[in-house]
């Protein structure tokens, strides 16, 4: 009875070797960590106020700290005034020139035309009248007063009148003779005609009237406007750069997290691209295991694993493998036998897609059991394991 039982436990000792250690599963252990975020300001300034603390659990989009917006808020004002002076130039370019303008530049080529017209008829007959005739008065009034001056000249050379008498009739007739050659350049004038530097000096003025009248009737050119448009664009994007400056100053979660690290007080200054708080991502838990080298066989990303951890014994939680590390840790310098090959390890990272991972923590010492595959022994394929010596490796 004895050697009866000795050998069915023997042979259901084998059996469980050949399942665990050939054709079962098998266990690595690992640490369980949570993706970190690191939160900043790409602009930096003086803290404003903080929001949340340590050890918080924040929602996406939930405010962590304030800075100051004093300065960037007057910024963004001054653009928003050139932004709006801009559209206005434009605008007006793309209007044209008002319809005063041109009636205005249409009256004064009216006037231009006019007068080149009247130095191109020349004096009329009636103004040549006018002129001779204004000539002639004061000749008669010039010749009176000479004669008057004579007069007095006589009688003060005889004494019968002072001689102060005689000195304003002399001027007086100076004064006659003046206006009378006066009258008489004008009269000349008038028959010699308009002169050629007049009429040039009139066409010069009308022409100038007349293009400024074709281009107030053709509005702006084509460049103004399109200079026009990128002074408009320009201030766009400088109030745009502005109020992406000013959302820098309200940092945000940008995932559910739990705040680990923030070290603030109002008044603080930070710098710009400084992280100010240190966030881990609730929602990305992942197991750091370690895999022996005689295991790599058996896993790759994507194969699905099942976590264990001691807070709670008898709950599994689902994984997925997502990355394998290419370089071993631990490796000895010089690998020359079995046993120091089976002492390599690889890096293994296992995300945690188990609907319950709320309940594990950062830190949790994790089992992450993974299925082995099924390989063909070096008995039946017919290759000899490696040897050290005359012994096979074990």
């Amino acid at each position: 009875m004895v050697v009866v039982i000795a050998a069915l436990l023997a042979g259901a000792g084998y059996t469980f070797w050949r399942i665990v250690v050939e054709g079962g599963d098998f266990v690595v252990s690992g640490v369980i960590e949570a993706d970190d975020i690191h939160v900043g300001s790409k602009i930096g300034g003086r803290v404003l106020k903080v929001v949340t603390r340590e050890g918080q659990t924040v929602k996406a989009g939930d405010i962590l700290v304030l800075l100051e917006p004093d300065e960037l808020n007057a910024s963004l004002a001054e653009a928003q005034a050139s932004q709006r002076q801009a559209e206005a130039k434009l605008a007006e370019l793309k209007a044209g020139y008002r319809i005063e303008e041109i009636e205005q530049a249409e009256a004064n080529v009216k006037q231009r035309q006019e007068e080149l017209e009247r130095l191109l008829a020349g004096p009329r007959q009636q103004e040549v009248d006018q002129v001779r005739a204004d000539w002639l008065a004061t000749k008669a009034q010039y010749e009176n007063a000479e004669r008057f001056s004579q007069r007095m000249k006589e009688l003060a050379g005889r004494q019968l009148v002072a001689h102060q008498e005689y000195d304003d009739a002399r001027a007086k007739a100076e004064e006659a003779q003046q206006r009378m050659r006066s009258a008489r350049e004008r009269y000349d004038l008038l028959l010699a005609g308009t002169r050629k530097e007049e009429i040039a000096q009139a066409r010069h003025r009308l022409a100038e009237a007349e293009a400024k009248l074709r281009q107030l009737r053709s509005g702006f050119r084509k460049e103004e406007i399109a200079q026009s448009r990128a002074g408009v664009e320009i201030a766009r994007a400088r109030v745009e750069i502005l109020k992406t400056q000013l959302n820098e100053t309200v940092i945000k979660s940008p995932v559910e997290a739990v705040v680990e690290v923030l070290d603030l007080e109002p008044g603080d200054l930070v710098a710009a691209g400084k992280p100010m708080a240190t966030l881990m991502r609730s929602d990305s838990l992942w197991v750091r295991a370690f895999l022996p080298e005689d295991k790599l066989g058996h896993i790759e990303p994507g194969v699905k694993v099942k976590i264990r951890v001691d807070s709670f014994p008898g709950k599994n939680f689902s994984g997925v493998v997502r990355r394998v590390h290419r370089q071993a840790e631990f490796t000895p310098r010089n690998v020359q036998t079995w046993k120091e090959r089976v002492l390599q390890v690889f890096e293994t990272e296992v995300m945690i897609d188990d609907v319950d991972r709320m309940l594990l923590r950062p830190g949790m010492n994790a089992d992450v059991t993974i299925p082995r595959k099924q390989t063909t022994s070096p008995a039946s394929s017919g290759v000899s394991p490696p040897v050290e010596g005359n012994k096979p490796l074990p």
